[in-house]
């Protein structure tokens, strides 16, 4: 399933599975920024990408400003889990950030998050800088 361009028409379901996703974090007890807001702008700008087959499962928002892109946010549906999707989602900001002729990309992740942390080492991230409770992390394209 390749990752498409968000529709203004799907905002809404975009972030109620961008909050479905981190729900399992704030239940842990936490505390995290609105995860979920801007969503209608990110559509504007062309920064939101779906994927899924009837319905949203995952979403991925990518700032790309040549040399550098920012991942701003990727979120699995809780259903969608463990298959790998991610990661797709993941590479195809790598490559959307390559092919607009980026030489980095780079993220902030909550320090809580260490299985998330994990994930982004295991594809080739290196930590940065932290800064209070963000993880700064980039990747060389």
């Amino acid at each position: 399933m390749l990752p498409r361009l968000a529709h203004d028409y799907e905002a809404e379901a975009i972030a109620r599975l961008i909050d479905a996703a981190y729900q399992p974090y704030r239940d842990q007890g936490v505390i995290l920024p609105d995860v979920s807001g801007g969503i209608d702008r990110a559509i504007a700008a062309g920064q939101v990408w779906v994927a899924g087959r009837a319905e949203v499962q995952g979403v991925l928002m990518v700032a790309i400003a040549p040399p550098k892109a920012h991942l701003m946010n990727v979120a699995v549906s809780p259903d969608a889990r463990g298959k790998g999707l991610g990661g797709k989602l993941i590479g195809h900001a790598v490559a959307l950030a390559k092919d607009a002729g980026c030489s980095e990309i780079a993220l902030a992740t909550h320090e809580d998050l260490a299985s998330i942390i994990a994930l982004y080492h295991h594809l080739g991230w290196q930590e940065t800088g932290r800064e209070g409770n963000r993880v700064m992390m980039s990747r060389t394209i």
